[in-house]
């Protein structure tokens, strides 16, 4: 668990390295003070001394705070979105509850979480639609399940039910028919509905299905993940 997200790669061996570097900075600064502090008599320099001594450290740390233009925004920047989503709290709708998890989303995530904590739903599958000779999604949304019922934030998605207690969805969208089956539970293993299942045994679970303009993909997460790896928004979630 951490205090803000970290970027992988590259970007988390910045983080690597700039701890031990802020750590020896720190117990230099705190020797530095120890030796000053008993040839400065008078008290505000000596404050001056440490409170210099101390916001450095808090400037460096923020600094080398590793992060990325894409997904993962600076601790200043997710404080700043967190309370400006703190002051709109009431703008906050039922929909936000099925944003994609990036983390600059991760503040208006959890506001929603918080708000309607009583209507969370039981599952969450994020539903995904990539044009064939791309990686970026043409399409997101959510389907849910609700005290037994199965929904869409999709008003365009066809929710029928089928024999054999299963469920048919279908949307028409850019020439493509995007047709696929679930259970009335929600989505499982179907060896002949999906090309592609891959269950990492920690409650992260893909499924894939091809057609011919489009790949489709859906996936189930963790939902309280956030707030279970990150410090601050278990704490922001908390103080909303």
């Amino acid at each position: 668990m951490s205090l803000f997200p970290v970027d992988g790669g590259g970007v988390s061996l910045i983080f690597v390295l700039s701890v031990p570097i802020l750590i020896a900075l720190s117990i230099i600064l705190a020797l530095i003070y120890k030796w000053r502090a008993k040839k400065i008599e008078t008290r505000w320099k000596r404050n001056v001394l440490f409170t210099s001594s101390t916001l450095l450290v808090l400037f460096l740390t923020f600094y080398f705070f590793p992060c990325s233009e894409s997904d993962s925004p600076c601790p200043c920047k997710i404080v700043a979105e967190s309370v400006k989503v703190a002051n709109n709290f009431e703008d906050v709708t039922y929909n936000d509850l099925f944003l994609k998890k990036k983390k600059s989303n991760y503040p208006l995530i959890i506001a929603a979480q918080k708000k309607f904590k009583s209507q969370t739903p039981n599952d969450i599958y994020y539903i995904s639609y990539f044009p064939s000779e791309t990686y970026l999604a043409e399409k997101e949304y959510a389907i849910y399940n609700s005290n037994g019922l199965l929904k869409s934030n999709n008003s365009n998605l066809s929710i029928q039910p089928i024999k054999n207690n299963l469920i048919q969805y279908t949307e028409i969208f850019k020439g493509d028919t995007i047709s696929f089956k679930g259970t009335t539970e929600g989505f499982v293993k179907m060896e002949n509905e999906f090309q592609n299942y891959n269950d990492n045994g920690y409650g992260y679970i893909d499924w894939n299905k091809s057609f011919p303009k489009h790949e489709l993909s859906i996936r189930k997460e963790v939902e309280n993940d956030i707030t279970e790896n990150y410090y601050f928004y278990k704490l922001y979630y908390w103080l909303l």
